[in-house]
Protein backbone atom coordinates (compact mmCIF):
# COMPACT_ATOMS: atom_id res chain seq x y z
CA UNK A 1 0.00 0.00 0.00
CA UNK A 2 2.79 2.09 0.69
CA UNK A 3 4.68 2.10 -2.35
CA UNK A 4 0.65 2.06 -4.40
CA UNK A 5 0.71 5.76 -2.43
CA UNK A 6 3.78 6.97 -3.16
CA UNK A 7 3.50 6.49 -6.98
CA UNK A 8 0.00 7.67 -6.68
CA UNK A 9 1.98 11.11 -4.90
CA UNK A 10 4.70 10.91 -7.54
CA UNK A 11 2.22 11.10 -10.43
CA UNK A 12 0.02 13.62 -9.16
CA UNK A 13 2.79 15.87 -8.43
CA UNK A 14 4.14 15.55 -12.19
CA UNK A 15 0.47 16.18 -13.35
CA UNK A 16 0.14 19.16 -11.57
CA UNK A 17 3.08 20.87 -12.77
CA UNK A 18 3.75 21.83 -16.15
CA UNK A 19 1.64 19.02 -17.67
CA UNK A 20 -1.38 20.15 -16.45
CA UNK A 21 -0.53 23.86 -17.02
CA UNK A 22 0.23 23.34 -20.37
CA UNK A 23 -3.08 21.43 -20.76
CA UNK A 24 -4.94 24.20 -19.38
CA UNK A 25 -3.97 27.39 -20.77
CA UNK A 26 -3.35 25.76 -24.45
CA UNK A 27 -6.13 24.22 -24.27
CA UNK A 28 -8.17 27.39 -23.14
CA UNK A 29 -6.55 29.43 -26.19
CA UNK A 30 -7.64 26.59 -28.79
CA UNK A 31 -10.96 26.51 -27.37
CA UNK A 32 -10.93 30.26 -26.99
CA UNK A 33 -10.02 30.12 -31.64
CA UNK A 34 -12.88 27.73 -31.54
CA UNK A 35 -15.35 29.77 -30.26
CA UNK A 36 -14.64 33.46 -31.64
CA UNK A 37 -13.22 34.75 -28.84
CA UNK A 38 -16.28 35.53 -27.60
CA UNK A 39 -15.08 36.04 -24.15
CA UNK A 40 -13.61 39.44 -25.07
CA UNK A 41 -15.35 40.29 -28.36
CA UNK A 42 -19.16 39.64 -27.15
CA UNK A 43 -18.35 40.39 -23.36
CA UNK A 44 -20.89 43.40 -23.03
CA UNK A 45 -23.87 41.30 -24.71
CA UNK A 46 -22.87 38.32 -22.72
CA UNK A 47 -23.10 40.95 -19.23
CA UNK A 48 -26.48 41.99 -20.82
CA UNK A 49 -27.92 39.03 -20.74
CA UNK A 50 -26.52 37.25 -17.72
CA UNK A 51 -25.84 39.92 -15.08
CA UNK A 52 -28.17 42.29 -16.38
CA UNK A 53 -31.39 39.88 -16.30
CA UNK A 54 -31.01 39.34 -12.34
CA UNK A 55 -33.12 42.03 -11.17
CA UNK A 56 -35.58 41.44 -14.00
CA UNK A 57 -38.38 39.78 -11.27
CA UNK A 58 -41.33 38.84 -14.56
CA UNK A 59 -37.95 36.97 -16.65
CA UNK A 60 -37.01 35.08 -13.75
CA UNK A 61 -40.75 34.00 -12.29
CA UNK A 62 -41.43 33.27 -16.12
CA UNK A 63 -38.20 30.86 -15.79
CA UNK A 64 -38.54 29.34 -12.20
CA UNK A 65 -42.01 28.34 -13.65
CA UNK A 66 -40.70 26.20 -15.53
CA UNK A 67 -38.42 24.47 -13.19
CA UNK A 68 -34.55 25.42 -12.15
CA UNK A 69 -33.84 28.92 -13.68
CA UNK A 70 -30.62 29.58 -15.41
CA UNK A 71 -29.58 32.19 -12.46
CA UNK A 72 -30.89 29.11 -10.02
CA UNK A 73 -28.16 27.06 -12.25
CA UNK A 74 -25.34 29.39 -11.92
CA UNK A 75 -25.50 30.27 -8.21
CA UNK A 76 -25.82 26.16 -7.44
CA UNK A 77 -22.68 26.21 -9.94
CA UNK A 78 -20.63 29.25 -8.10
CA UNK A 79 -21.42 27.96 -4.78
CA UNK A 80 -19.31 25.02 -5.65
CA UNK A 81 -16.34 27.05 -7.72
CA UNK A 82 -16.43 30.48 -4.90
CA UNK A 83 -15.05 28.21 -2.05
CA UNK A 84 -11.73 28.35 0.28
CA UNK A 85 -9.84 28.86 -2.57
CA UNK A 86 -10.88 32.03 -3.10
CA UNK A 87 -10.11 32.56 0.40
CA UNK A 88 -7.14 30.93 1.55
CA UNK A 89 -5.95 29.79 -2.03
CA UNK A 90 -5.34 33.53 -3.43
CA UNK A 91 -2.97 33.80 -0.30
CA UNK A 92 -1.07 30.93 -0.62
CA UNK A 93 -0.52 32.28 -4.13
CA UNK A 94 0.85 35.86 -3.10
CA UNK A 95 2.82 33.90 -0.34
CA UNK A 96 4.72 31.56 -2.69
CA UNK A 97 4.71 33.36 -5.81
CA UNK A 98 4.34 37.18 -4.72
CA UNK A 99 2.04 39.61 -5.90
CA UNK A 100 2.59 39.42 -9.91
CA UNK A 101 0.85 35.37 -9.66
CA UNK A 102 -2.57 37.89 -9.30
CA UNK A 103 -1.95 38.91 -13.13
CA UNK A 104 -1.32 35.24 -13.75
CA UNK A 105 -4.42 34.42 -12.19
CA UNK A 106 -6.27 36.85 -14.29
CA UNK A 107 -4.77 35.54 -17.19
CA UNK A 108 -5.72 31.85 -15.74
CA UNK A 109 -9.74 32.94 -15.96
CA UNK A 110 -9.79 34.49 -19.26
CA UNK A 111 -8.77 31.29 -20.82
CA UNK A 112 -11.30 29.60 -18.36
CA UNK A 113 -14.23 31.15 -19.55
CA UNK A 114 -13.54 29.22 -22.84
CA UNK A 115 -13.28 26.36 -21.43
CA UNK A 116 -16.37 26.77 -18.99
CA UNK A 117 -18.19 28.21 -21.98
CA UNK A 118 -17.41 24.78 -23.99
CA UNK A 119 -18.13 22.71 -20.95
CA UNK A 120 -21.43 23.78 -20.32
CA UNK A 121 -22.59 24.62 -24.24
CA UNK A 122 -21.72 20.89 -24.59
CA UNK A 123 -23.36 19.11 -21.49
CA UNK A 124 -26.62 21.17 -22.34
CA UNK A 125 -26.45 19.82 -26.09
CA UNK A 126 -26.32 16.19 -25.04
CA UNK A 127 -28.51 16.39 -22.04
CA UNK A 128 -31.32 14.05 -21.52
CA UNK A 129 -34.34 14.03 -19.12
CA UNK A 130 -34.03 11.82 -15.99
CA UNK A 131 -36.47 8.57 -16.85
CA UNK A 132 -35.68 8.00 -13.05
CA UNK A 133 -36.33 11.69 -11.12
CA UNK A 134 -35.99 15.26 -11.48
CA UNK A 135 -33.04 16.76 -13.50
CA UNK A 136 -31.54 16.00 -16.65
CA UNK A 137 -28.51 13.54 -16.83
CA UNK A 138 -26.17 15.89 -18.39
CA UNK A 139 -22.17 16.95 -17.80
CA UNK A 140 -19.18 15.12 -19.48
CA UNK A 141 -20.24 11.86 -19.20
CA UNK A 142 -23.15 12.33 -21.77
CA UNK A 143 -20.90 14.57 -24.34
CA UNK A 144 -18.36 11.85 -24.39
CA UNK A 145 -20.86 9.29 -24.35
CA UNK A 146 -23.60 10.58 -26.86
CA UNK A 147 -21.17 13.35 -28.70
CA UNK A 148 -17.52 11.14 -29.10
CA UNK A 149 -19.16 8.47 -29.22
CA UNK A 150 -16.58 6.82 -26.63
CA UNK A 151 -18.32 4.98 -23.70
CA UNK A 152 -14.69 4.14 -22.88
CA UNK A 153 -13.77 7.62 -22.25
CA UNK A 154 -16.73 8.59 -20.71
CA UNK A 155 -16.79 5.58 -17.92
CA UNK A 156 -13.30 6.25 -17.44
CA UNK A 157 -13.97 10.39 -16.66
CA UNK A 158 -16.48 9.29 -14.61
CA UNK A 159 -14.95 6.95 -12.03
CA UNK A 160 -12.32 9.44 -11.48
CA UNK A 161 -14.64 12.13 -11.29
CA UNK A 162 -16.98 10.26 -8.51
CA UNK A 163 -13.58 9.11 -6.69
CA UNK A 164 -12.51 12.78 -6.53
CA UNK A 165 -15.94 14.27 -5.64
CA UNK A 166 -16.37 11.28 -2.87
CA UNK A 167 -13.45 12.68 -1.39
CA UNK A 168 -12.89 16.50 -1.76
CA UNK A 169 -16.49 16.70 0.82
CA UNK A 170 -13.82 15.86 2.98
CA UNK A 171 -11.57 18.95 2.22
CA UNK A 172 -13.74 21.56 2.54
CA UNK A 173 -15.37 20.21 6.13
CA UNK A 174 -11.53 19.39 7.48
CA UNK A 175 -10.77 23.38 6.26
CA UNK A 176 -13.86 24.48 8.34
CA UNK A 177 -12.48 22.57 11.41
CA UNK A 178 -9.65 23.74 11.47
CA UNK A 179 -9.76 27.57 11.00
CA UNK A 180 -13.27 27.26 13.62
CA UNK A 181 -11.19 25.08 16.13
CA UNK A 182 -8.81 27.75 17.62
CA UNK A 183 -11.85 30.46 18.41
CA UNK A 184 -13.13 27.27 20.68
CA UNK A 185 -15.69 25.60 18.51
CA UNK A 186 -15.53 21.61 19.13
CA UNK A 187 -14.28 19.19 15.93
CA UNK A 188 -17.27 17.59 16.93
CA UNK A 189 -20.22 20.52 17.44
CA UNK A 190 -18.87 21.50 13.80
CA UNK A 191 -18.97 17.68 12.60
CA UNK A 192 -22.52 17.52 13.63
CA UNK A 193 -23.36 21.04 12.18
CA UNK A 194 -21.93 20.45 8.51
CA UNK A 195 -23.26 16.89 8.24
CA UNK A 196 -27.02 17.94 9.25
CA UNK A 197 -27.14 20.59 6.52
CA UNK A 198 -25.61 18.36 4.02
CA UNK A 199 -28.32 15.51 4.62
CA UNK A 200 -30.72 18.06 4.76
CA UNK A 201 -29.84 19.28 1.21
CA UNK A 202 -29.56 15.69 -0.47
CA UNK A 203 -32.80 14.57 0.68
CA UNK A 204 -34.58 17.92 -0.95
CA UNK A 205 -32.52 17.36 -4.14
CA UNK A 206 -31.69 20.38 -6.50
CA UNK A 207 -34.60 22.03 -5.85
CA UNK A 208 -33.77 22.46 -2.14
CA UNK A 209 -30.15 22.96 -3.22
CA UNK A 210 -31.07 26.07 -5.85
CA UNK A 211 -33.38 27.17 -3.19
CA UNK A 212 -30.62 27.88 -1.03
CA UNK A 213 -27.92 28.96 -3.32
CA UNK A 214 -29.65 31.71 -4.85
CA UNK A 215 -29.93 33.66 -1.44
CA UNK A 216 -27.01 32.43 -0.09
CA UNK A 217 -24.54 32.90 -2.99
CA UNK A 218 -25.54 36.67 -3.31
CA UNK A 219 -26.07 37.39 0.24
CA UNK A 220 -22.33 35.66 1.21
CA UNK A 221 -20.39 36.98 -1.56
CA UNK A 222 -21.70 40.43 -1.12
CA UNK A 223 -20.56 40.28 2.17
CA UNK A 224 -17.56 39.40 1.16
CA UNK A 225 -17.03 41.74 -1.66
CA UNK A 226 -18.34 44.44 0.76
CA UNK A 227 -15.18 43.73 3.41
CA UNK A 228 -12.54 43.98 0.81
CA UNK A 229 -14.23 47.30 -0.47
CA UNK A 230 -13.71 48.65 2.59
CA UNK A 231 -9.90 47.20 3.42
CA UNK A 232 -8.92 48.24 -0.52
CA UNK A 233 -10.37 51.71 0.18
CA UNK A 234 -8.44 52.31 3.50
CA UNK A 235 -5.19 51.24 1.57
CA UNK A 236 -6.06 53.41 -1.19
CA UNK A 237 -3.29 54.86 -0.81
CA UNK A 238 -0.84 52.43 -2.27
CA UNK A 239 -2.69 51.79 -5.37
CA UNK A 240 0.16 52.84 -7.39
CA UNK A 241 2.84 50.69 -5.42
CA UNK A 242 0.50 47.87 -5.27
CA UNK A 243 -0.27 47.75 -9.47
CA UNK A 244 3.34 48.05 -9.53
CA UNK A 245 4.17 44.82 -7.73
CA UNK A 246 1.33 43.16 -9.47
CA UNK A 247 2.58 43.81 -13.22
CA UNK A 248 6.34 43.75 -12.48
CA UNK A 249 6.31 40.81 -10.50
CA UNK A 250 4.74 38.87 -12.75
CA UNK A 251 7.38 38.87 -14.96
CA UNK A 252 10.46 39.84 -13.28
CA UNK A 253 9.80 37.75 -9.76
CA UNK A 254 9.45 39.54 -6.43
CA UNK A 255 10.88 38.98 -2.99
CA UNK A 256 9.16 39.79 0.36
CA UNK A 257 10.71 42.08 3.08
CA UNK A 258 10.00 39.51 5.63
CA UNK A 259 9.72 35.35 5.72
CA UNK A 260 11.11 33.76 2.66
CA UNK A 261 14.20 35.65 -0.39
CA UNK A 262 12.48 35.64 -3.36
CA UNK A 263 10.81 33.88 -6.16
CA UNK A 264 11.98 33.09 -9.78
CA UNK A 265 9.57 34.45 -12.33
CA UNK A 266 8.48 30.85 -13.77
CA UNK A 267 7.59 30.40 -9.68
CA UNK A 268 5.36 32.89 -10.15
CA UNK A 269 3.70 32.24 -13.22
CA UNK A 270 3.22 28.54 -11.75
CA UNK A 271 1.66 29.02 -9.05
CA UNK A 272 -0.58 32.26 -10.25
CA UNK A 273 -1.89 29.98 -13.16
CA UNK A 274 -2.16 26.64 -10.46
CA UNK A 275 -4.87 28.99 -7.83
CA UNK A 276 -6.41 30.21 -10.39
CA UNK A 277 -6.85 26.76 -12.17
CA UNK A 278 -7.96 25.85 -8.33
CA UNK A 279 -10.33 28.60 -7.81
CA UNK A 280 -12.86 28.20 -11.25
CA UNK A 281 -12.46 24.34 -11.30
CA UNK A 282 -11.41 25.14 -15.09
CA UNK A 283 -11.62 21.52 -16.69
CA UNK A 284 -13.39 19.52 -14.26
CA UNK A 285 -16.57 19.49 -15.66
CA UNK A 286 -18.65 19.38 -12.18
CA UNK A 287 -20.22 22.93 -12.79
CA UNK A 288 -21.39 21.96 -16.42
CA UNK A 289 -23.04 19.24 -15.01
CA UNK A 290 -25.12 21.87 -12.44
CA UNK A 291 -25.46 24.12 -15.01
CA UNK A 292 -27.58 21.70 -17.30
CA UNK A 293 -30.07 21.32 -14.71
CA UNK A 294 -31.81 24.78 -15.41
CA UNK A 295 -34.92 24.58 -17.30
CA UNK A 296 -36.00 27.19 -19.27
CA UNK A 297 -33.32 27.41 -21.40
CA UNK A 298 -33.36 28.29 -25.21
CA UNK A 299 -30.73 27.21 -26.79
CA UNK A 300 -27.03 24.94 -25.33
CA UNK A 301 -24.67 28.63 -25.95
CA UNK A 302 -27.30 30.58 -24.05
CA UNK A 303 -26.58 28.76 -20.50
CA UNK A 304 -22.53 28.78 -21.68
CA UNK A 305 -22.76 32.55 -21.43
CA UNK A 306 -23.67 32.08 -17.63
CA UNK A 307 -20.53 29.87 -17.31
CA UNK A 308 -18.66 32.93 -18.78
CA UNK A 309 -20.44 35.03 -16.17
CA UNK A 310 -19.64 32.62 -13.32
CA UNK A 311 -15.85 31.86 -14.20
CA UNK A 312 -15.54 36.27 -14.36
CA UNK A 313 -17.22 36.73 -11.03
CA UNK A 314 -15.05 34.14 -9.36
CA UNK A 315 -11.71 34.72 -10.75
CA UNK A 316 -11.66 38.23 -11.97
CA UNK A 317 -13.85 39.48 -9.05
CA UNK A 318 -13.77 37.41 -6.16
CA UNK A 319 -10.36 36.82 -6.72
CA UNK A 320 -8.73 39.97 -7.51
CA UNK A 321 -10.51 41.36 -4.46
CA UNK A 322 -8.78 39.08 -2.27
CA UNK A 323 -5.49 39.55 -3.58
CA UNK A 324 -6.30 43.39 -4.08
CA UNK A 325 -6.60 43.77 0.15
CA UNK A 326 -3.70 41.02 0.74
CA UNK A 327 -1.45 43.50 -1.47
CA UNK A 328 -2.82 46.84 -0.41
CA UNK A 329 -2.21 45.96 2.91
CA UNK A 330 1.12 44.85 3.06
CA UNK A 331 0.08 41.77 5.15
CA UNK A 332 1.96 39.46 2.29
CA UNK A 333 5.47 40.73 3.28
CA UNK A 334 4.84 39.66 7.11
CA UNK A 335 6.00 36.14 5.58
CA UNK A 336 3.03 34.28 7.55
CA UNK A 337 1.65 31.56 6.27
CA UNK A 338 -0.88 32.09 2.66
CA UNK A 339 -3.97 30.31 4.28
CA UNK A 340 -4.28 33.31 7.10
CA UNK A 341 -3.25 36.49 4.55
CA UNK A 342 -7.11 37.41 4.14
CA UNK A 343 -7.44 37.12 8.03
CA UNK A 344 -4.73 39.61 8.80
CA UNK A 345 -5.66 41.86 5.96
CA UNK A 346 -9.21 41.95 7.73
CA UNK A 347 -7.74 42.54 11.15
CA UNK A 348 -5.69 44.87 9.90
CA UNK A 349 -8.49 47.35 9.33
CA UNK A 350 -11.72 45.96 10.98
CA UNK A 351 -9.74 44.41 14.06
CA UNK A 352 -10.53 41.69 15.87
CA UNK A 353 -14.26 41.70 14.51
CA UNK A 354 -12.65 41.31 10.98
CA UNK A 355 -11.08 38.18 11.84
CA UNK A 356 -14.17 36.61 12.90
CA UNK A 357 -15.90 37.97 9.63
CA UNK A 358 -13.06 36.74 7.51
CA UNK A 359 -13.98 33.22 9.35
CA UNK A 360 -17.46 33.37 8.60
CA UNK A 361 -16.92 34.22 4.97
CA UNK A 362 -14.98 30.96 4.27
CA UNK A 363 -17.08 28.64 6.32
CA UNK A 364 -20.13 30.04 4.36
CA UNK A 365 -18.00 29.12 1.31
CA UNK A 366 -17.07 25.98 2.34
CA UNK A 367 -19.97 24.97 3.03
CA UNK A 368 -21.71 26.29 -0.35
CA UNK A 369 -18.76 24.20 -2.08
CA UNK A 370 -20.03 20.87 -0.10
CA UNK A 371 -23.88 21.09 -0.66
CA UNK A 372 -23.33 22.10 -4.87
CA UNK A 373 -20.84 19.14 -4.90
CA UNK A 374 -23.36 16.89 -3.33
CA UNK A 375 -25.94 17.17 -5.75
CA UNK A 376 -23.00 17.33 -8.81
CA UNK A 377 -21.93 14.15 -7.39
CA UNK A 378 -25.64 12.46 -7.13
CA UNK A 379 -26.27 13.59 -11.17
CA UNK A 380 -22.89 12.15 -12.45
CA UNK A 381 -23.47 8.95 -10.40
CA UNK A 382 -27.26 9.27 -11.76
CA UNK A 383 -25.68 9.32 -15.40
CA UNK A 384 -23.58 6.93 -15.23
CA UNK A 385 -24.76 4.09 -13.48
CA UNK A 386 -28.62 4.64 -13.62
CA UNK A 387 -28.69 3.04 -10.36
CA UNK A 388 -30.35 4.63 -7.24
CA UNK A 389 -28.79 2.06 -5.40
CA UNK A 390 -24.96 3.01 -6.46
CA UNK A 391 -25.63 6.62 -6.10
CA UNK A 392 -27.00 6.25 -2.58
CA UNK A 393 -24.18 4.57 -1.36
CA UNK A 394 -21.48 6.90 -3.01
CA UNK A 395 -23.79 10.00 -1.20
CA UNK A 396 -22.90 8.09 2.14
CA UNK A 397 -19.40 7.54 1.10
CA UNK A 398 -19.41 11.24 0.50
CA UNK A 399 -21.01 11.86 4.14
CA UNK A 400 -18.24 9.43 5.78
CA UNK A 401 -15.61 11.82 4.01
CA UNK A 402 -17.02 14.87 5.38
CA UNK A 403 -17.07 13.15 8.90
CA UNK A 404 -13.23 12.28 8.41
CA UNK A 405 -12.07 16.01 7.57
CA UNK A 406 -13.89 17.21 10.26
CA UNK A 407 -12.19 14.49 12.96
CA UNK A 408 -9.13 13.29 11.28
CA UNK A 409 -6.20 14.47 9.25
CA UNK A 410 -7.20 12.89 6.06
CA UNK A 411 -4.02 14.82 4.36
CA UNK A 412 -2.61 11.49 2.53
CA UNK A 413 -6.31 10.37 1.37
CA UNK A 414 -6.69 13.86 -0.01
CA UNK A 415 -3.50 13.35 -2.73
CA UNK A 416 -6.29 10.91 -4.21
CA UNK A 417 -8.50 13.84 -4.88
CA UNK A 418 -5.85 15.62 -6.51
CA UNK A 419 -4.62 12.72 -8.97
CA UNK A 420 -8.41 12.03 -9.32
CA UNK A 421 -8.64 15.76 -10.42
CA UNK A 422 -5.81 15.92 -12.73
CA UNK A 423 -6.84 12.92 -14.84
CA UNK A 424 -10.10 14.47 -15.52
CA UNK A 425 -8.89 17.76 -16.82
CA UNK A 426 -6.43 15.46 -19.37
CA UNK A 427 -9.85 13.14 -19.99
CA UNK A 428 -11.92 16.51 -20.74
CA UNK A 429 -10.88 19.56 -22.21
CA UNK A 430 -8.74 17.31 -25.14
CA UNK A 431 -12.40 15.83 -25.58
CA UNK A 432 -14.14 19.19 -25.74
CA UNK A 433 -11.78 20.04 -28.32
CA UNK A 434 -12.60 16.57 -30.48
CA UNK A 435 -16.21 18.28 -30.07
CA UNK A 436 -14.76 21.49 -31.87
CA UNK A 437 -17.00 21.23 -35.01
CA UNK A 438 -20.32 21.40 -32.98
CA UNK A 439 -19.10 23.63 -30.37
CA UNK A 440 -18.26 26.33 -32.81
CA UNK A 441 -21.76 25.48 -34.77
CA UNK A 442 -23.41 26.58 -31.34
CA UNK A 443 -21.48 29.49 -31.15
CA UNK A 444 -21.79 31.01 -34.47
CA UNK A 445 -25.13 30.50 -34.34
CA UNK A 446 -26.14 31.72 -30.98
CA UNK A 447 -24.05 34.71 -31.29
CA UNK A 448 -24.44 35.31 -35.10
CA UNK A 449 -28.03 35.85 -34.68
CA UNK A 450 -27.80 37.88 -31.33
CA UNK A 451 -29.71 35.30 -29.58
CA UNK A 452 -32.84 36.14 -31.91
CA UNK A 453 -34.24 32.45 -31.54
CA UNK A 454 -36.62 33.04 -34.53
CA UNK A 455 -33.97 34.32 -36.27
CA UNK A 456 -31.89 30.88 -35.52
CA UNK A 457 -34.77 28.74 -36.25
CA UNK A 458 -34.98 30.96 -39.85
CA UNK A 459 -30.90 29.82 -40.45
CA UNK A 460 -31.83 26.25 -39.69
CA UNK A 461 -34.77 25.70 -41.44
CA UNK A 462 -32.44 27.70 -44.59
CA UNK A 463 -29.61 25.17 -44.12
CA UNK A 464 -31.90 22.01 -44.33
CA UNK A 465 -32.97 23.53 -47.66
Amino acid sequence: MEAIFGFINAVTGWIWGIPILVLLVGGGLILTVVIGGIQFSRFGFIMKNTAGTMFDKEEQARKKALGVSPFQAVTAALGSTIGTGNIAGVGAAIATGGPGALLWMWICGLVAMAIKFSEVTMSVRYRQKNPKGEGYLAGPFMYMRDGLHCKPLAYCFTFMSLLTLCTIGGVHSGAIADNLAPVGVSRIITCVVVVAIVVAVMLGGMKRLVNITDKMVPAMSALYVVCAVIIVGANIGRVGEALREIFIGAFTGQAAIGGFTGVAVASTIRFGLARGVFSNDAGLGLQATIHAQAAGIDHPAQQGMWAVFETFFDTIVICSLTGFMIIFSGVWQTGEAGSTLSSLAFESVLGSAGRYLCLFCLTLFAISSIISNSQGLRIQATAATNSRLAVNVLLVIFVIMIIGGCLTDMASVFVLTDFGNGIVIFLNVPSLILLSGELRRLTREWFGNNGDLKAIEAQRAAGEK
